[in-house]
């Protein structure tokens, strides 16, 4: 499908889009720790090699769910390690594993994110606000995995960006690239879907989920480039391939 030249809306994705980790290393790393201190506290012994391996493992888990559609997140996770610590016998009375416990947990790993900090992506915002000034209605569209909408709503604040409408995948109940969470947007932005376009760096969720709905597509690869084909990144090019916001303008004929 062309792009719209102007859309009467854009839709954005946010990780690797408009946003980014500081370190996705440092993050893992501070949920590894605070597995550690967490277990400590309920007096289980576990080094940071084993609480990697869980880290790891419900991210897989994660992953999972999160492409069949359904939502696993940070409950998801802390559920999952007490879990895993339960079926390996680790040292930690039963009684302790407890509700508080994955209340924890789901705390310190949905904190990780805003312990490390995020980023805005070059030149993400200058683009945003040239869409805003051409008078064109804006929409995040966006999937989540450990860190939760509402924490995404804030650092998206806290760096000035601004759209007119917010979509998270964890609010939603359904994640990219299945059609509830573009038609949501659709209808709040009033945009028929062959007068909008959406714009994410990954082909499975942003490019073929837009498509689908009848929109047109962007691919950002500023950040991450999906070229190597991998259960997350395979499927059809989109519409256009912009490597640089700067280039968003003369794209969308505004």
């Amino acid at each position: 499908m062309p792009i719209p030249r102007p859309p009467k809306a854009v839709t954005f994705d946010c990780w690797s889009t408009l946003i980014a980790d500081q370190s996705w290393e440092e993050t893992r790393l501070h949920r590894q720790r605070s597995l550690v201190e967490i277990a400590a506290r309920r007096g289980l012994e576990l080094d940071l090699e084993q609480a990697r391996e869980l880290i790891e493992g419900s991210w897989q888990q994660h992953v999972e769910s999160w492409r069949s559609g359904g939502f696993f997140g940070a409950p998801g996770a802390a559920r999952w390690i007490v879990g895993e610590i339960q079926t390996r016998g680790l040292p930690i009375p039963v009684s302790k594993l407890d509700d508080d416990l994955v209340a924890e947990l789901v705390a310190a790993i949905e904190n990780a994110t805003d312990g490390v900090g995020t980023q805005v992506v070059e030149g993400a915002a200058e683009a945003l606000n040239a869409v805003r000034e051409a008078g064109i209605s804006t929409a995040l569209v966006c999937d989540v995995g450990f860190t939760p909408g509402r924490f995404v709503r804030r650092f998206l604040k806290e760096h000035g960006l601004q759209l007119d409408h917010y979509f998270f995948s964890d609010e939603v109940g359904t994640p990219k690239p299945y059609p509830p969470i573009f038609q949501a947007a659709l209808k709040a932005t009033g945009a028929e879907p062959s007068q909008a376009v959406h714009i994410g760096d990954l082909k499975r969720t942003d490019v073929a989920g837009a498509r689908n709905a009848g929109m047109g597509t962007i691919r950002f690869v500023g950040v991450h480039n999906d070229q190597w084909q991998s259960p997350d990144t395979a499927g059809e090019e989109a519409d256009a391939v912009l490597e640089h916001w700067a280039d968003l303008p003369e794209v969308l004929g505004i």
